[in-house]
Protein backbone atom coordinates (compact mmCIF):
# COMPACT_ATOMS: atom_id res chain seq x y z
CA UNK A 1 0.00 0.00 0.00
CA UNK A 2 2.89 2.13 0.53
CA UNK A 3 4.59 1.83 -2.81
CA UNK A 4 1.20 2.22 -4.58
CA UNK A 5 0.13 5.30 -2.50
CA UNK A 6 3.86 6.34 -3.49
CA UNK A 7 3.77 5.88 -6.59
CA UNK A 8 0.26 7.74 -7.32
CA UNK A 9 1.80 10.57 -5.53
CA UNK A 10 4.74 10.85 -7.37
CA UNK A 11 3.01 10.12 -10.92
CA UNK A 12 -0.40 10.92 -10.41
CA UNK A 13 -3.38 8.53 -9.73
CA UNK A 14 -4.16 8.96 -13.51
CA UNK A 15 -0.83 9.84 -14.42
CA UNK A 16 1.01 8.73 -17.91
CA UNK A 17 2.40 5.18 -17.86
CA UNK A 18 5.86 6.59 -19.20
CA UNK A 19 5.96 8.43 -16.10
CA UNK A 20 5.34 5.13 -14.04
CA UNK A 21 8.09 3.77 -15.65
CA UNK A 22 10.68 6.49 -14.92
CA UNK A 23 9.71 6.96 -11.64
CA UNK A 24 10.07 2.98 -10.89
CA UNK A 25 13.60 3.18 -13.28
CA UNK A 26 14.89 5.95 -11.21
CA UNK A 27 14.26 4.83 -8.19
CA UNK A 28 15.69 1.35 -8.80
CA UNK A 29 19.00 2.65 -10.55
CA UNK A 30 19.60 5.16 -7.53
CA UNK A 31 18.74 2.02 -5.06
CA UNK A 32 21.00 -0.17 -7.04
CA UNK A 33 23.71 3.14 -6.83
CA UNK A 34 23.54 3.39 -3.14
CA UNK A 35 23.76 -0.09 -2.47
CA UNK A 36 26.49 -0.76 -4.51
CA UNK A 37 28.12 2.63 -3.01
CA UNK A 38 27.30 1.70 0.48
CA UNK A 39 28.67 -1.91 0.14
CA UNK A 40 31.81 -0.34 -1.22
CA UNK A 41 32.12 2.09 1.54
CA UNK A 42 32.09 -0.47 4.19
CA UNK A 43 34.57 -2.79 2.73
CA UNK A 44 36.78 0.20 2.54
CA UNK A 45 36.37 1.36 5.81
CA UNK A 46 36.71 -2.54 7.31
CA UNK A 47 39.94 -2.56 5.32
CA UNK A 48 41.29 0.52 6.55
CA UNK A 49 40.99 -1.18 10.07
CA UNK A 50 42.20 -4.14 8.98
CA UNK A 51 45.36 -2.07 8.08
CA UNK A 52 45.84 -0.52 11.12
CA UNK A 53 45.37 -2.68 13.60
CA UNK A 54 48.28 -4.42 10.64
CA UNK A 55 50.23 -1.07 11.88
CA UNK A 56 49.54 -1.59 15.55
CA UNK A 57 50.31 -4.79 15.84
CA UNK A 58 53.73 -4.00 13.97
CA UNK A 59 54.49 -1.18 16.44
CA UNK A 60 53.74 -3.87 19.56
CA UNK A 61 56.25 -6.12 17.76
CA UNK A 62 59.00 -3.97 17.33
CA UNK A 63 58.94 -3.03 20.75
CA UNK A 64 59.21 -6.39 22.27
CA UNK A 65 62.11 -7.01 19.23
CA UNK A 66 63.58 -3.95 21.18
CA UNK A 67 63.39 -5.41 24.33
CA UNK A 68 64.46 -9.00 23.02
CA UNK A 69 67.72 -7.28 21.46
CA UNK A 70 68.21 -4.81 24.01
CA UNK A 71 67.59 -6.38 27.36
CA UNK A 72 66.82 -3.42 30.42
CA UNK A 73 68.13 -0.67 27.95
CA UNK A 74 65.40 1.35 28.23
CA UNK A 75 66.97 4.35 26.68
CA UNK A 76 66.97 2.55 23.60
CA UNK A 77 63.44 1.74 23.63
CA UNK A 78 62.25 4.95 24.38
CA UNK A 79 64.46 6.23 21.22
CA UNK A 80 62.69 3.67 19.20
CA UNK A 81 59.60 5.02 20.62
CA UNK A 82 60.56 8.95 19.91
CA UNK A 83 61.86 7.10 16.62
CA UNK A 84 57.90 5.95 15.53
CA UNK A 85 56.58 9.27 16.47
CA UNK A 86 58.75 11.41 14.77
CA UNK A 87 58.33 9.18 11.61
CA UNK A 88 54.33 8.84 11.64
CA UNK A 89 52.60 11.44 13.68
CA UNK A 90 49.41 10.45 14.92
CA UNK A 91 51.17 7.41 16.02
CA UNK A 92 51.15 6.68 20.18
CA UNK A 93 52.76 4.17 22.01
CA UNK A 94 53.17 3.05 25.82
CA UNK A 95 55.05 0.21 27.40
CA UNK A 96 54.84 -0.16 30.82
CA UNK A 97 56.94 -2.76 32.97
CA UNK A 98 54.94 -5.04 35.38
CA UNK A 99 57.55 -3.91 38.25
CA UNK A 100 58.75 -0.17 37.20
CA UNK A 101 55.77 1.31 35.40
CA UNK A 102 55.90 3.41 32.52
CA UNK A 103 59.55 2.93 30.92
CA UNK A 104 58.52 4.41 27.48
CA UNK A 105 56.11 7.17 26.20
CA UNK A 106 55.40 8.75 22.96
CA UNK A 107 57.28 12.51 23.67
CA UNK A 108 53.48 13.65 22.15
CA UNK A 109 50.64 14.11 24.43
CA UNK A 110 47.31 12.98 23.89
CA UNK A 111 44.29 12.37 25.73
CA UNK A 112 44.61 7.88 25.07
CA UNK A 113 46.70 7.81 28.21
CA UNK A 114 45.40 11.10 30.43
CA UNK A 115 43.11 9.87 33.74
CA UNK A 116 40.03 9.31 31.34
CA UNK A 117 42.08 7.28 28.47
CA UNK A 118 41.18 3.95 27.55
CA UNK A 119 43.76 2.34 29.99
CA UNK A 120 43.29 5.03 32.67
CA UNK A 121 41.01 2.16 34.51
CA UNK A 122 43.66 -0.88 34.23
CA UNK A 123 47.08 0.05 32.78
CA UNK A 124 48.03 -3.67 32.32
CA UNK A 125 45.24 -4.79 31.21
CA UNK A 126 45.45 -6.51 27.30
CA UNK A 127 42.84 -6.00 24.45
CA UNK A 128 44.81 -7.65 21.34
CA UNK A 129 41.74 -6.81 18.71
CA UNK A 130 41.55 -3.27 18.00
CA UNK A 131 38.81 -0.74 18.50
CA UNK A 132 38.19 2.59 17.99
CA UNK A 133 37.64 5.20 20.57
CA UNK A 134 36.47 8.60 20.93
CA UNK A 135 38.06 10.96 22.96
CA UNK A 136 35.97 13.61 24.85
CA UNK A 137 36.98 16.40 21.95
CA UNK A 138 35.44 13.77 19.44
CA UNK A 139 38.33 12.71 18.06
CA UNK A 140 38.36 9.33 16.77
CA UNK A 141 41.49 6.68 17.56
CA UNK A 142 42.24 3.05 16.76
CA UNK A 143 43.92 1.78 19.91
CA UNK A 144 45.38 -2.01 20.62
CA UNK A 145 47.66 -4.08 23.29
CA UNK A 146 49.47 -6.50 23.66
CA UNK A 147 51.92 -8.22 26.10
CA UNK A 148 54.96 -10.33 26.23
CA UNK A 149 58.25 -11.32 28.54
CA UNK A 150 61.42 -10.75 28.24
CA UNK A 151 62.65 -11.38 31.92
CA UNK A 152 60.34 -9.63 33.42
CA UNK A 153 56.64 -9.29 31.68
CA UNK A 154 55.73 -6.14 29.44
CA UNK A 155 52.49 -4.44 28.19
CA UNK A 156 52.62 -2.53 25.17
CA UNK A 157 49.35 0.40 24.55
CA UNK A 158 49.34 1.23 20.78
CA UNK A 159 47.38 3.92 19.36
CA UNK A 160 46.75 5.92 16.79
CA UNK A 161 44.79 8.86 15.31
CA UNK A 162 41.91 8.25 12.67
CA UNK A 163 41.32 11.64 11.78
CA UNK A 164 42.84 11.56 8.21
CA UNK A 165 40.75 8.42 7.40
CA UNK A 166 37.70 10.18 8.79
CA UNK A 167 38.62 12.52 6.29
CA UNK A 168 38.85 10.16 3.56
CA UNK A 169 36.03 8.57 4.37
CA UNK A 170 34.01 11.65 4.54
CA UNK A 171 35.79 12.86 0.85
CA UNK A 172 34.04 9.23 -0.54
CA UNK A 173 30.77 9.87 1.28
CA UNK A 174 30.06 13.41 -0.22
CA UNK A 175 31.44 11.63 -3.90
CA UNK A 176 28.96 8.76 -3.32
CA UNK A 177 26.08 11.16 -2.45
CA UNK A 178 27.04 13.22 -5.73
CA UNK A 179 27.38 10.23 -7.85
CA UNK A 180 23.55 8.87 -6.82
CA UNK A 181 22.66 12.80 -7.73
CA UNK A 182 24.19 12.28 -10.77
CA UNK A 183 22.87 8.95 -11.71
CA UNK A 184 19.15 10.24 -10.35
CA UNK A 185 18.94 12.63 -12.83
CA UNK A 186 20.68 10.87 -15.71
CA UNK A 187 18.13 7.47 -15.17
CA UNK A 188 15.00 9.89 -14.93
CA UNK A 189 16.17 11.84 -18.25
CA UNK A 190 17.01 8.42 -19.88
CA UNK A 191 14.05 6.60 -18.37
CA UNK A 192 11.76 8.67 -19.69
CA UNK A 193 12.58 9.01 -23.29
CA UNK A 194 13.49 5.43 -23.31
CA UNK A 195 9.34 4.34 -21.56
CA UNK A 196 8.42 7.37 -23.82
CA UNK A 197 10.22 5.32 -27.03
CA UNK A 198 8.71 2.10 -25.34
CA UNK A 199 5.15 3.51 -25.42
CA UNK A 200 5.09 4.68 -28.87
CA UNK A 201 3.58 1.50 -30.39
CA UNK A 202 0.57 1.67 -27.51
CA UNK A 203 0.28 4.85 -29.00
CA UNK A 204 0.50 3.98 -32.65
CA UNK A 205 -2.42 1.10 -31.48
CA UNK A 206 -4.50 4.17 -29.89
CA UNK A 207 -4.59 6.26 -32.98
CA UNK A 208 -5.66 2.89 -34.92
CA UNK A 209 -8.70 2.00 -32.44
CA UNK A 210 -9.68 5.69 -32.70
CA UNK A 211 -9.89 5.40 -36.35
CA UNK A 212 -12.04 2.65 -36.67
CA UNK A 213 -15.40 3.38 -36.98
CA UNK A 214 -18.87 1.32 -38.80
CA UNK A 215 -17.47 1.21 -42.14
CA UNK A 216 -14.20 -0.07 -40.85
CA UNK A 217 -15.03 -2.60 -38.67
CA UNK A 218 -13.60 -5.28 -41.20
CA UNK A 219 -9.92 -4.14 -40.58
CA UNK A 220 -7.93 -6.07 -38.24
CA UNK A 221 -5.06 -4.49 -36.35
CA UNK A 222 -3.69 -7.87 -35.37
CA UNK A 223 -2.06 -7.94 -38.63
CA UNK A 224 0.62 -5.35 -37.97
CA UNK A 225 3.89 -6.64 -35.92
CA UNK A 226 2.88 -5.47 -32.98
CA UNK A 227 5.75 -5.90 -29.43
CA UNK A 228 5.43 -9.02 -27.79
CA UNK A 229 3.40 -7.74 -24.82
CA UNK A 230 0.64 -5.77 -27.23
CA UNK A 231 -0.33 -9.22 -29.04
CA UNK A 232 -2.62 -10.16 -26.88
CA UNK A 233 -4.53 -6.38 -26.27
CA UNK A 234 -4.11 -6.28 -30.37
CA UNK A 235 -5.74 -9.86 -30.70
CA UNK A 236 -8.90 -9.28 -28.18
CA UNK A 237 -9.12 -6.01 -30.55
CA UNK A 238 -9.73 -8.34 -33.34
CA UNK A 239 -11.74 -10.61 -31.70
CA UNK A 240 -13.93 -7.49 -30.45
CA UNK A 241 -14.24 -6.07 -33.67
CA UNK A 242 -14.96 -9.22 -35.45
CA UNK A 243 -17.96 -9.68 -32.97
CA UNK A 244 -19.27 -5.78 -33.35
CA UNK A 245 -18.98 -6.37 -37.27
CA UNK A 246 -20.91 -9.82 -36.58
CA UNK A 247 -23.01 -7.72 -34.39
CA UNK A 248 -23.61 -4.61 -37.24
CA UNK A 249 -24.27 -6.97 -39.68
CA UNK A 250 -27.06 -9.12 -37.92
CA UNK A 251 -28.62 -5.42 -37.00
CA UNK A 252 -28.44 -4.33 -40.58
CA UNK A 253 -30.47 -7.55 -41.74
CA UNK A 254 -32.52 -7.68 -38.98
CA UNK A 255 -33.68 -3.79 -39.80
CA UNK A 256 -33.80 -4.78 -43.61
CA UNK A 257 -35.94 -7.99 -42.21
CA UNK A 258 -38.25 -6.08 -40.11
CA UNK A 259 -38.64 -3.22 -42.86
CA UNK A 260 -39.65 -6.23 -45.56
CA UNK A 261 -41.93 -7.79 -43.07
CA UNK A 262 -43.93 -4.57 -41.89
CA UNK A 263 -43.98 -3.34 -45.94
CA UNK A 264 -45.85 -6.11 -47.31
CA UNK A 265 -49.04 -6.45 -44.74
CA UNK A 266 -49.49 -2.34 -45.24
CA UNK A 267 -49.13 -2.57 -48.82
CA UNK A 268 -51.99 -4.89 -48.52
CA UNK A 269 -53.97 -3.10 -45.95
CA UNK A 270 -53.16 0.47 -47.82
CA UNK A 271 -54.37 -1.47 -51.71
CA UNK A 272 -57.39 -2.92 -49.77
CA UNK A 273 -58.45 0.31 -48.61
CA UNK A 274 -57.61 2.36 -51.73
CA UNK A 275 -59.66 -0.46 -53.91
CA UNK A 276 -62.63 0.21 -51.27
CA UNK A 277 -62.64 3.79 -51.10
CA UNK A 278 -62.23 3.93 -54.76
CA UNK A 279 -65.53 4.08 -55.41
CA UNK A 280 -69.02 2.70 -53.22
CA UNK A 281 -69.25 -0.45 -52.07
CA UNK A 282 -71.91 -3.00 -51.13
CA UNK A 283 -71.84 -3.80 -46.83
CA UNK A 284 -70.21 -7.24 -47.82
CA UNK A 285 -66.99 -5.58 -49.78
CA UNK A 286 -66.55 -3.20 -46.55
CA UNK A 287 -66.79 -6.42 -44.34
CA UNK A 288 -65.00 -8.59 -46.12
CA UNK A 289 -62.03 -5.81 -46.25
CA UNK A 290 -62.25 -5.48 -42.85
CA UNK A 291 -62.01 -9.21 -41.98
CA UNK A 292 -59.12 -9.02 -44.20
CA UNK A 293 -57.27 -6.05 -42.08
CA UNK A 294 -57.82 -8.41 -39.10
CA UNK A 295 -56.04 -10.83 -40.82
CA UNK A 296 -52.82 -8.35 -41.00
CA UNK A 297 -53.64 -7.27 -37.95
CA UNK A 298 -53.46 -10.00 -36.39
CA UNK A 299 -50.21 -11.36 -38.14
CA UNK A 300 -48.62 -7.68 -37.16
CA UNK A 301 -50.06 -8.19 -33.49
CA UNK A 302 -48.27 -11.71 -33.38
CA UNK A 303 -45.04 -10.20 -35.01
CA UNK A 304 -44.46 -7.59 -32.37
CA UNK A 305 -44.97 -9.60 -29.92
CA UNK A 306 -42.52 -12.11 -30.73
CA UNK A 307 -39.99 -9.37 -31.66
CA UNK A 308 -40.87 -7.87 -28.32
CA UNK A 309 -40.41 -11.34 -26.45
CA UNK A 310 -36.71 -12.09 -28.30
CA UNK A 311 -35.57 -8.59 -27.24
CA UNK A 312 -36.08 -9.26 -23.83
CA UNK A 313 -34.79 -12.92 -23.66
CA UNK A 314 -31.61 -11.16 -25.22
CA UNK A 315 -30.54 -8.72 -22.32
CA UNK A 316 -28.28 -9.98 -20.22
CA UNK A 317 -30.04 -9.62 -17.33
CA UNK A 318 -32.96 -11.49 -18.19
CA UNK A 319 -34.38 -13.50 -15.65
CA UNK A 320 -35.98 -16.77 -15.77
CA UNK A 321 -37.83 -19.08 -12.84
CA UNK A 322 -36.70 -22.47 -13.05
CA UNK A 323 -38.30 -25.30 -11.44
CA UNK A 324 -37.94 -29.09 -11.80
CA UNK A 325 -40.65 -29.65 -13.84
CA UNK A 326 -42.18 -33.65 -14.94
CA UNK A 327 -41.68 -33.11 -19.02
CA UNK A 328 -44.54 -35.76 -19.67
CA UNK A 329 -46.91 -33.16 -18.22
CA UNK A 330 -45.22 -30.34 -20.05
CA UNK A 331 -46.31 -32.17 -23.01
CA UNK A 332 -49.59 -33.45 -22.62
CA UNK A 333 -50.24 -29.70 -21.66
CA UNK A 334 -49.01 -28.57 -24.93
CA UNK A 335 -51.08 -31.82 -27.01
CA UNK A 336 -53.87 -30.82 -25.51
CA UNK A 337 -54.16 -27.23 -26.61
CA UNK A 338 -52.66 -28.15 -30.09
CA UNK A 339 -54.92 -31.11 -30.27
CA UNK A 340 -58.18 -29.48 -32.14
CA UNK A 341 -55.84 -27.79 -34.82
CA UNK A 342 -54.66 -31.48 -35.33
CA UNK A 343 -57.88 -33.35 -35.36
CA UNK A 344 -59.29 -30.32 -38.07
CA UNK A 345 -55.91 -30.83 -40.26
CA UNK A 346 -56.24 -34.91 -39.66
CA UNK A 347 -52.57 -35.24 -38.41
CA UNK A 348 -52.36 -37.39 -34.70
CA UNK A 349 -49.78 -35.73 -31.91
CA UNK A 350 -47.81 -38.72 -30.28
CA UNK A 351 -46.08 -38.06 -27.16
CA UNK A 352 -43.88 -40.59 -25.70
CA UNK A 353 -41.54 -40.72 -22.74
CA UNK A 354 -40.90 -39.31 -19.42
CA UNK A 355 -38.32 -37.44 -16.82
CA UNK A 356 -37.72 -34.15 -15.50
CA UNK A 357 -35.81 -31.46 -16.20
CA UNK A 358 -35.22 -27.79 -14.52
CA UNK A 359 -36.72 -25.12 -16.57
CA UNK A 360 -39.31 -22.01 -16.59
CA UNK A 361 -42.68 -23.96 -17.22
CA UNK A 362 -44.16 -20.72 -19.67
CA UNK A 363 -40.76 -21.25 -21.48
CA UNK A 364 -40.81 -24.50 -21.81
CA UNK A 365 -44.35 -24.69 -23.42
CA UNK A 366 -43.86 -21.94 -25.56
CA UNK A 367 -40.59 -23.53 -27.25
CA UNK A 368 -42.72 -26.42 -27.71
CA UNK A 369 -45.84 -24.67 -28.85
CA UNK A 370 -43.73 -23.19 -31.31
CA UNK A 371 -42.39 -26.49 -32.63
CA UNK A 372 -45.49 -28.82 -33.06
CA UNK A 373 -47.31 -25.19 -34.48
CA UNK A 374 -44.03 -25.00 -37.29
CA UNK A 375 -44.91 -28.83 -37.66
CA UNK A 376 -48.78 -28.71 -38.04
CA UNK A 377 -48.07 -25.90 -40.77
CA UNK A 378 -45.50 -28.37 -42.92
CA UNK A 379 -47.28 -31.37 -42.29
CA UNK A 380 -49.97 -32.49 -44.72
CA UNK A 381 -52.89 -34.39 -43.72
CA UNK A 382 -52.16 -37.97 -43.03
CA UNK A 383 -49.06 -37.26 -41.52
CA UNK A 384 -48.20 -37.80 -37.63
CA UNK A 385 -46.22 -35.11 -35.32
CA UNK A 386 -44.01 -36.86 -32.62
CA UNK A 387 -42.71 -35.73 -29.37
CA UNK A 388 -40.74 -37.84 -27.98
CA UNK A 389 -38.87 -37.09 -23.83
CA UNK A 390 -35.96 -38.60 -22.55
CA UNK A 391 -32.88 -38.62 -20.21
CA UNK A 392 -29.69 -39.09 -20.93
CA UNK A 393 -26.93 -40.73 -19.31
CA UNK A 394 -25.57 -37.87 -18.19
CA UNK A 395 -28.36 -37.00 -16.93
CA UNK A 396 -29.36 -34.46 -19.40
CA UNK A 397 -32.83 -34.13 -20.90
CA UNK A 398 -33.84 -33.96 -24.55
CA UNK A 399 -37.48 -33.51 -26.09
CA UNK A 400 -37.13 -34.38 -29.82
CA UNK A 401 -40.44 -32.83 -31.95
CA UNK A 402 -40.43 -34.63 -35.03
CA UNK A 403 -43.17 -34.77 -38.13
CA UNK A 404 -43.42 -36.31 -41.42
CA UNK A 405 -44.06 -33.19 -43.41
CA UNK A 406 -42.40 -31.86 -46.61
CA UNK A 407 -39.15 -31.06 -44.56
CA UNK A 408 -36.37 -28.70 -46.27
CA UNK A 409 -33.30 -28.34 -48.50
CA UNK A 410 -30.02 -28.78 -46.99
CA UNK A 411 -29.12 -25.16 -48.05
CA UNK A 412 -31.44 -24.13 -45.63
CA UNK A 413 -30.75 -25.47 -42.50
CA UNK A 414 -27.97 -23.54 -41.41
CA UNK A 415 -30.09 -20.74 -41.61
CA UNK A 416 -33.94 -21.49 -40.70
CA UNK A 417 -33.33 -20.50 -36.71
CA UNK A 418 -32.48 -17.07 -37.86
CA UNK A 419 -35.16 -14.30 -37.52
CA UNK A 420 -37.15 -13.85 -40.72
CA UNK A 421 -36.39 -16.31 -42.22
CA UNK A 422 -38.27 -18.99 -44.08
CA UNK A 423 -37.69 -21.75 -46.74
CA UNK A 424 -40.02 -20.63 -48.80
CA UNK A 425 -38.55 -22.79 -51.88
CA UNK A 426 -38.21 -25.86 -49.86
CA UNK A 427 -41.78 -26.02 -47.81
CA UNK A 428 -44.92 -25.33 -49.17
CA UNK A 429 -46.37 -23.39 -45.89
CA UNK A 430 -50.31 -23.22 -45.08
CA UNK A 431 -51.28 -19.66 -43.66
CA UNK A 432 -48.59 -16.92 -43.08
CA UNK A 433 -45.76 -17.31 -40.65
CA UNK A 434 -43.78 -14.61 -38.85
CA UNK A 435 -40.75 -16.15 -39.64
CA UNK A 436 -39.38 -15.86 -35.78
CA UNK A 437 -40.74 -19.19 -34.08
CA UNK A 438 -37.46 -20.95 -34.54
CA UNK A 439 -35.86 -18.25 -33.61
CA UNK A 440 -37.26 -17.90 -29.97
CA UNK A 441 -36.96 -21.56 -29.64
CA UNK A 442 -33.25 -20.86 -29.77
CA UNK A 443 -33.41 -17.90 -27.62
CA UNK A 444 -35.07 -19.81 -24.90
CA UNK A 445 -33.00 -22.57 -25.37
CA UNK A 446 -29.79 -19.60 -24.64
CA UNK A 447 -31.61 -18.95 -21.61
CA UNK A 448 -31.52 -22.21 -20.43
CA UNK A 449 -28.08 -22.83 -21.27
CA UNK A 450 -29.14 -25.53 -23.87
CA UNK A 451 -28.85 -26.32 -27.31
CA UNK A 452 -31.00 -26.48 -30.35
CA UNK A 453 -30.03 -29.10 -33.38
CA UNK A 454 -32.07 -29.74 -36.40
CA UNK A 455 -32.34 -32.85 -39.10
CA UNK A 456 -34.16 -32.63 -41.69
CA UNK A 457 -35.08 -34.51 -45.49
CA UNK A 458 -37.30 -33.72 -48.63
CA UNK A 459 -40.35 -34.83 -48.81
CA UNK A 460 -39.46 -36.97 -45.27
CA UNK A 461 -39.69 -34.67 -42.67
CA UNK A 462 -37.97 -33.30 -40.05
CA UNK A 463 -36.88 -33.50 -36.82
CA UNK A 464 -35.92 -30.90 -33.70
CA UNK A 465 -34.06 -31.90 -30.76
CA UNK A 466 -33.82 -29.12 -27.68
CA UNK A 467 -31.41 -30.52 -24.84
CA UNK A 468 -31.72 -29.15 -21.31
CA UNK A 469 -28.42 -29.38 -19.21
CA UNK A 470 -28.33 -31.76 -16.24
CA UNK A 471 -29.63 -30.38 -13.03
CA UNK A 472 -29.73 -31.95 -9.55
CA UNK A 473 -32.71 -34.33 -8.62
CA UNK A 474 -34.06 -35.46 -12.31
CA UNK A 475 -33.60 -39.12 -12.82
Amino acid sequence: MFWKNGTETATGRTGSIAARLTFWYALLSVALIASAGSVLYWVLADQLHREDDRLLAGKIAEARAVLVLHPGDYAALREEVQHEAETLPGIYIRVLNAQRGIVADSPVSSPIFDNRGPFASSPLAVDERGRNWISGDGKSYRIMSGRFETGSRFTVHAAMSLSKEEQFLAAYRGTLLLAVAIALAIATAAGYLIARRGMQPVSRLAAIVDELGAGQLHRRVGDEAWPLELRPLATNFDRLLSRLEDSFTRISRFSADIAHELRTPLHILRGEAEIMLSRDRSNEDYRACIESAMDEYDRLSHMVEALLFLARTEQPAAQIDRRLLDLGQEIAAVCAFYQAMADEQGIPLIARGTGKVLADSGLLRRALGNLVANALRHTPSGGRITIDAETLRNRAAEITVSDTGCGMAPEDLPRVLERFYRADGARSRQGQGTGLGLAIVRSIMNLHDGTVSIQSELDRGTAVTLTFPAAAGTA
